[in-house]
């Protein structure tokens, strides 16, 4: 069945068949667990449901290096390039060499997209053939609107991927080669239906069964989001209105929560990405978080810090020859890898005329200086760059672009968390932390909306969505005139990188190609080698030559 292990992954359903006709034994398997007898309980949906969770948790939103989920984020793309080895090949670093048919990567996220449809339909058919006195009809439709929500995710991001993909709302069972593209329009329609059943029948923010458990208020942030990749800009307008009014979420405007200035004096965005912040009851903000949890087996953890920090243990000596950094800070606060080094842009273009204003440029959101920490140089205490040695002494790029650039402190956490929690400190100094991940809250809510108003044509009604977030920044108000989509997008930046997935938005927008040209600045690789047809991804060509019983279309220029 190498079709089906490819396009599918993960289900493997057992068929059982006889060739007696009237005497045919039929046997129950008990032993093992099939989808059948897996899901043919209140207690086993309960099961696959949370197996949906932990699946999309762990493909897109624990960004390790295995699952490249992190080029998901911004990496390649106008916000991000790879700060460890810029003139090398690794995927979204040159696109003409790393965007291709061929590309493992492109083909792990179908692969993934796929499976999770295919265990979300699996859902769906156990869902409804359980028994109809095993379960109310209210929790039977909690648990259709969590797996068509999945459904409608993962097709949302294969159509922004790769335009036409195949639409698959039943089961595969058995090897299928016959697979079609369906239109872009017709998949939409399908993730319109999906999200709006699940608008209807999941809980209403507040009353999830547990933190981290879909509501109303996700199902309508994505169905915004769908619609905008459609250009319905009306719908769009009105399903975000749904979030901001008709719920009880509001933008965090008050210092809350735990650790609030243990870096130093901090602020209310600092305290909205402190450990354990995302899910207290003081936090208005969250709409979705993916949860991480220490100690608990299945709890996982994120290697957000691993894969956004740079890597000043690396630096090397002083310029009077010791040690320049002592590993006291590595083994406290984590130590990255620099796979994603954020652009020019990110780190500073897009600051430049509220620098001193916006408390997402505070020094406790992004920390900009680095120092030596030698007593024994008497350099200790300076700041280190690279203009205090000899010329030639240092390898510029390296130094900017591996081993310091601006730090996003959003993405870490401190080993206090790693010691108050009992978890191996070693954890915390590989990278990986265990704060819940934002994958929607409301200031992301606001910007969407204001993405429709200017599609709408009405930049007044998009400035004043976009100042709500830029006051609670403490930024200067944006006046109409100046709004339009790309500052809309950098607005974006500063309130959400590392947080939304990058190219998605981009590539949603139609601006991934253009604005990659302009802002991405590898200093080995301007533009990362980006082509105009690389506004889609291609097919993973094995998906082409495996689908043997049915016309399966490249995307143009590939």
């Amino acid at each position: 069945m190498k079709n089906i292990n490819y396009f599918l992954g993960i289900i493997i359903l057992l068929l059982i068949t006889s060739s007696c006709d009237d005497s045919a034994l039929v046997s129950t398997p008990r032993d093992f667990l099939t989808p059948s007898n897996a899901y043919n309980t209140p207690s086993g949906i309960e099961q696959g449901i949370t197996g949906l969770y932990n699946d999309v948790r762990d493909k897109w939103y624990r960004n390790r290096i295995s699952s490249q989920s992190y080029g998901l984020f911004g990496m390649g793309t106008d916000v991000a390039y790879d700060g460890e080895n810029p003139q090398g090949q690794r995927f979204l670093t040159n696109y003409q060499t790393s965007v291709t048919p061929q590309q493992e990567e492109i083909a792990q996220w179908w692969r993934y997209l796929y499976a999770e449809i295919q265990q979300a339909n699996t859902l769906i058919r156990a869902v409804n053939n359980l028994d109809e006195n095993s379960i109310e009809s209210s929790e039977k439709n909690h648990y259709l609107a969590e797996a068509r929500f999945f459904r409608a995710f993962a097709h949302r991001l294969a159509v922004v991927l790769w335009g036409d993909v195949p639409l698959v709302t039943d089961v595969i069972e058995g090897e299928k080669t016959d697979f079609v593209r369906t239109p872009k329009a017709d998949v939409y329609e399908q993730i319109e239906k999906d999200l709006l059943f699940a608008t209807e029948h999941l809980p209403v923010p507040g009353s999830e069964p547990a933190p981290g458990r879909l509501t109303q208020g996700a199902a309508w942030h994505l169905l915004t989001k769908a619609y905008l990749g459609q250009d319905k800009f009306q719908l769009a307008v009105e399903s975000s209105s749904h979030v901001i009014d008709d719920y009880n979420y509001e933008l965090m405007k008050e210092r809350f929560g735990s650790q609030r200035d243990f870096m130093g004096p901090g602020n209310v965005y600092a305290d909205l990405f402190n450990y354990d912040n995302q899910n207290t009851s003081e936090n208005t903000e969250t709409i979705w978080a993916i949860q991480f949890e220490p100690n608990v087996e299945g709890g996982s953890s994120n290697y957000w810090a691993g894969i956004f920090g740079p890597r000043p243990s690396k630096w090397g000596n002083t310029p009077d020859g010791y040690a320049a950094y002592s590993p006291q800070f590595q083994d406290s606060l984590g130590e990255g890898v620099a796979r994603a080094r954020g652009t020019n842009l990110t780190n500073y273009k897009i600051w430049e005329s509220d620098w001193n204003n916006d408390i997402r440029n505070a020094k406790i959101n992004i920390k900009r200086k680095y120092y030596f920490d030698n007593p024994k140089s008497e350099y200790d205490g300076q700041v280190i760059k690279s203009s205090l040695y000899d010329a030639g002494d240092r390898t510029v790029w390296k130094d900017t672009s591996n081993y310091i650039y601006p730090f996003f402190l959003k993405t870490f956490s401190p080993v206090y968390q790693a010691q108050t929690l009992g978890i191996n400190p070693a954890e915390g100094g590989g990278g990986s932390i265990y704060t819940d991940f934002y994958a929607m809250r409301l200031a992301e809510t606001y910007l969407l909306r204001a993405e429709a108003h200017i599609g709408m044509g009405n930049k007044t009604l998009a400035a004043k969505d976009i100042n709500v977030v830029r006051e609670r920044a403490e930024a200067t108000p944006v006046s109409p005139g100046d709004v339009d989509i790309d500052y809309l997008l950098n607005e974006r930046v500063r309130e959400l990188y590392t947080e939304e997935m990058r190219l998605i938005v981009l590539m949603r927008m139609d601006k991934l190609v253009e604005r990659t040209r302009e802002y991405n600045d590898n200093p080995f690789r301007q533009g990362a080698n980006i082509q105009d047809h690389n506004k889609l991804f291609p097919i993973p060509q094995q998906q082409i030559d495996l689908n043997n019983n049915a016309e399966f279309k490249q995307n143009p220029g590939y």
